[in-house]
């Protein structure tokens, strides 16, 4: 009889933990959502004069946070004409993806080299050529994503700099590229005074082309240039006591002859602008100021790219006494900040 009653007893115990190891079973923490950021990545280009298409093969975005781990995002070969995108125009490469807050570095597009039949490539005059891109890679600026917040980039590229052409093959380097945050920058809008085109070109008519044709030219210095003197041409090694040019762009006409020019995507900050009409022998990559026939013929003096308070704003400069208030039309933006 006492071994049936310690039995009894025993089963009791045991019915009641089971039922409140049931009941602790059913209580479970709610899952955590971490927070997330907005991240878009647009690309943009100026204009050149001699190429018809540039074609661009994208294949992935690659970020590094900071805790070393790489993230990916699938372009899934991606493929457009950059030189659709001028100006105040991009083309959107990645529409607000989500991720998590903190610092990014490291980050690049990688693109597809070209053969002149697949990946990358240029047309000209002469045909299509294949177009390769420094280590293959465009690269992106180290970055910061806020939680609830949404973080717009456009990667902007130089081709008066940065394309070259090497045996029937195109390069694009590095060096002509920056990105910037589309709430921190600015876009420039240029008039040109037409007796700068006419002095520059009469005083160096012996430099003209085999067509009798001038390439005229806007150049772009960071601040510390304060003087002509100091004005690099496009070469990728300036002499000493000279500075590169941060951008450069073709002036243009309208149709009614009023030249002007456009510099897009440019960081916020203060500026010079340079004039010549010898662009057509100013090598992107030799030195043609002090070795050559380069010469920069007007200092247009300094300028202040603002952002305004979304980013975007346009500051209007004037070269000489400029042209009455044409300075051309832009395009719009391809995507907010």
């Amino acid at each position: 009889m006492t071994i049936c009653k310690t039995m009894l007893v025993l089963s009791s115990i045991f019915w009641l933990g089971a039922c409140g190891s049931d009941g602790d079973s059913t209580v479970t923490a709610p899952e955590q959502v971490l927070p997330q950021g907005q991240f878009s990545l647009a690309i943009s280009d100026s204009p050149m004069a001699g190429v018809t298409h540039v074609g661009m093969v994208m294949g992935e975005l690659v970020m590094t946070d900071a805790a070393g781990d790489i993230h990916r995002h699938d372009l899934q070969d991606m493929a457009f004409n950059l030189l659709d995108f001028q100006g105040m125009d991009s083309h959107l490469m990645v529409d607000s993806i989500d991720l998590p807050p903190g610092q990014y570095h490291d980050a690049y597009v990688t693109t597809q080299q070209g053969d002149g039949n697949d990946g990358c490539y240029v047309e000209d005059g002469q045909g299509r050529h294949g177009l390769h891109i420094t280590n293959g890679q465009l690269p992106v600026s180290d970055f910061e994503v806020v939680a609830d917040q949404h973080l717009a980039i456009t990667m902007e590229i130089d081709l008066y700099r940065g394309l070259s052409n090497e045996q029937g093959q195109y390069l694009l380097n590095h060096e002509a590229m920056w990105s910037v945050d589309n709430s921190h920058m600015g876009h420039l809008l240029g008039e040109v005074d037409p007796q700068w085109i006419a002095d520059c070109e009469t005083t160096h008519s012996d430099l003209a082309s085999a067509g009798g044709q001038f390439s005229h030219m806007a150049y772009l210095y960071p601040e510390e240039v304060t003087d002509i003197n100091q004005m690099a041409d496009m070469g990728t090694n300036p002499p000493a006591g000279f500075i590169p040019p941060t951008a450069v762009s073709p002036m243009m006409q309208d149709t009614d002859g009023n030249w002007h020019f456009a510099m897009g995507y440019l960081p916020a900050g203060n500026y010079r602008v340079g004039y010549s009409c010898l662009g057509h022998v100013d090598d992107p990559i030799t030195d043609e100021i002090t070795s050559g026939p380069f010469v920069m013929f007007k200092d247009s003096g300094s300028i202040t790219i603002e952002a305004g308070t979304q980013g975007g704003q346009q500051t209007v400069h004037e070269c000489g006494n400029g042209n009455g208030g044409h300075h051309g039309g832009m395009g719009g933006m391809g995507m907010g900040g």
